[in-house]
């Protein structure tokens, strides 16, 4: 078939939406703060990116803080959507609210408040979380890693009681894993793994590595799967049972 001069005019217009949509402004974002019982505060800063795909901005003049240092150990990679709770810091008592976090990107350059202490910024969603931190014992005034976030989702796993899915045994089971991190230590890679803990057959992953993928049983009866996410200093894991019938 032919193309036509309003083909050529559609892939040009694909190809300026894609482009535009690869070069939107990055915003950060500062979700609030919690005070914790030794009078330090636990910060908490997100990002907002447009950007269809991944954006890296390294540290420095588009990537900073202030007051110095200016590399406080942030995110240099920048997701597309919206990410809470990207970048958390524990900082003194002595703290004066007076911080700002700066991104420039596509030709925009953008900043988050800089008066941090006022009430209507105390953290209510988050705060459970955030109030686990050992406050005492992390390094101050620089982000925090902390262990990756791993579930399944669509379903609801507690400790020692994992939720458990069906399937028939010459299908393929569809595995919606989720792993997501902060980025910290910096220069390691996120590693997922899908592996069977038990089972009466022998189970075959699609993308083993790959925190969405799908599983394949040589046998019915009950299995348990289990993912990981290691950032190279952190594991977590959660697991499913799977009925698979016969």
């Amino acid at each position: 078939m032919r193309a036509t001069a309003g083909t050529f005019v559609a892939l040009f217009a694909l190809v300026a939406v894609a482009r535009a949509q690869q070069n939107q402004p990055i915003y950060p974002v500062y979700d609030g703060f919690l005070k914790n019982p030794d009078g330090s505060l636990t910060l908490s800063f997100a990002y907002f990116s447009h950007n269809a795909d991944v954006v890296t901005i390294p540290p420095g003049p588009m990537n900073a803080f202030a007051p110095a240092p200016g590399d406080r150990l942030q995110p240099t990679t920048f997701k597309p959507g919206h990410w809470r709770f990207q970048c958390i810091m524990v900082v003194g008592p002595e703290f004066d609210g007076k911080m700002k976090w700066t991104l420039g990107y596509a030709g925009t350059t953008t900043g988050t408040s800089e008066r941090m202490l006022q009430s209507n910024w105390n953290l209510v969603e988050g705060a459970p979380a955030l109030s686990k931190i050992d406050y005492a014992k992390v390094p101050r005034g620089v982000c925090l890693n902390r262990p990756p976030t791993v579930r399944v989702l669509g379903v609801t796993s507690r400790p020692n009681n994992p939720a458990t899915l069906s399937v028939a045994l010459n299908e393929e089971l569809n595995l919606f894993g989720s792993a997501h991190d902060e980025g910290l230590p910096r220069g390691k890679a996120l590693v997922v793994e899908w592996k069977m803990l038990r089972g009466p057959g022998a189970v075959t992953f699609t993308i083993p590595g790959a925190a969405r993928t799908k599983a394949r049983f040589s046998a019915p009866g009950f299995y348990e799967l289990e993912l990981t996410a290691t950032d190279s200093e952190f594991t977590e894991r959660t697991r499913v049972n799977v009925k698979v019938e016969g």
